[in-house]
């Protein structure tokens, strides 16, 4: 018999919601994915990424990649669409993981019809495979494989895991790694302003509650009963002692590289409210930024600080940010309306520099494009560049605490 998880992925693959596209204001592949999530761990796994593949160039190999929790093998996409620069103008994209610099590119999925539908997807790509296997299995289903350089998981597929299934998987990938690996782990922030209630969570048993796919259904589709699920939420905390454990356990070393917060103001619930009624649906503004020809109300932007409850680990970041995002969305608004200037900015000696560039660059975009006539510049070009420096905000302001819909941690094995 299905698990109810199970279930609603099925049922999900069925309608098309992990078939692979850009862009949208609803649904799994949204705006927001495409050009904040996707592209904000492409810019995190960059500079890690690229000095393993050095590595293996100069030893004469190409990468072996462990997808956990495949889905349909999107994370692909993810780590062969890395450019080596942000300013790159070339009419060629320079990828830090060409195609071709790929070995094996394995998924693992419990889903039957995820592994089918992304088999259906890569099937002119003999070196991307994906399998059937329950990971609370551990590595089981790849025991007889090869060491892989890196054990990558994305869009929170760890959270289905709970705490001892995770650490056993975490020993497994220790002992069949090799000198050098890399290690993606993915997983749902607790402190996320989506959940509200999750936050002060105290036993492992609490640590694992409710999760939606409701977001996937736009408002005409508010009828369908979707399927519930419990999941593990993070903090990098505790991301940060389930490392120590795992050095404690293992022979191996293993290092933090890097963790990272995503979506800290627009995660998947902020929409559906299912979680924290007092939201906005601040994602779907953000997606309509980025949307050809569609005009947006920035008032519609504008987020109640007062919303974040008091909890003395995340309070003030999230009020910082909260803070600085409403001064970008109302600067904005004023130079459209008015011709507003940074000068008249009577705080700016206080602002932090990423506050200070973000507003620096919304004033010089709208002022290149004040003389266009043609192409809808303020829908085309102006909106979609705020999306942007919104982006950088939540890029270069983010602690890597657990205050986003996901948590996202980089680790490095040393034998």
């Amino acid at each position: 018999m299905q698990s109810k998880k199970t279930r609603t992925y099925t049922e999900a693959v069925k309608r098309g919601d992990y078939d692979l596209y850009t862009g949208n204001i609803f649904g799994k592949h949204d705006n927001v994915r495409t050009y904040w999530e996707d592209q904000l761990t492409r810019s995190v796994l960059r500079p890690f990424l690229s000095k393993l593949v050095t590595h293996r160039q100069n030893q004469g190999k190409k990468l072996r990649i462990l997808d956990l929790g495949c889905g349909t093998g999107q994370g692909y996409e993810l780590v062969t669409k890395i450019e080596k620069r942000d300013l790159d103008l070339g009419l060629q994209h320079d990828r830090v993981l060409p195609e071709d610099e790929i070995e094996c590119y394995l998924g693992l999925d419990l889903c039957q019809e995820m592994v089918d539908k992304g088999n259906e997807i890569f099937e002119y790509k003999p070196n991307v495979k994906l399998r059937r296997a329950d990971l609370r299995e551990h590595l089981d289903a790849v025991k007889e494989e090869k060491p892989f350089d890196i054990y990558f998981s994305s869009y929170a597929s760890l959270s289905h895991l709970n705490k001892p299934h995770l650490v056993q998987l975490l020993k497994d990938i220790c002992s069949h790694s090799s000198n050098g690996s890399l290690i993606i782990l993915d997983f749902l922030g607790r402190y996320s302003i989506e959940w509200p209630d999750y936050w002060n969570v105290k036993t492992e048993a609490e640590k694992i509650r409710d999760y939606s796919m409701s977001y996937l259904y736009s408002e005409l589709n508010q009828d369908v009963e979707v399927e519930h699920f419990p999941v593990r939420f993070w903090t990098g905390e505790e991301v940060e002692n389930l490392v120590e454990e795992l050095i404690m356990e293992t022979k191996a070393q293993v290092e933090i590289l890097k963790k990272y917060d995503r979506s800290i103001l627009t995660g998947r619930h902020t929409d559906t409210q299912q979680y924290n009624p007092k939201l906005k649906p601040i994602r779907r503004t953000v997606n309509r930024l980025h949307e050809d020809y569609m005009r947006t109300d920035l008032s519609e932007l504008i987020i109640d600080a007062s919303i974040v409850p008091e909890q003395p680990k995340v309070v003030s970041f999230l009020v910082e940010l909260i803070s600085s995002w409403n001064i970008l969305v109302s600067f904005c608004q004023k130079k459209l309306e008015k011709n507003a200037l940074l000068t008249e900015l009577e705080d700016w000696s206080e602002y932090s520099s990423h506050l200070q560039f973000a507003l620096m660059h919304i004033d010089r975009v709208i002022a290149d494009t004040g003389w266009m006539w043609y192409g809808e510049p303020r829908a085309n070009i102006i909106e979609p560049q705020l999306g942007y420096a919104l982006r950088s905000l939540e890029i270069n302001m983010q602690k890597g605490i657990g205050c986003g819909h996901s948590l996202v941690a980089i680790l490095k094995v040393t034998k």
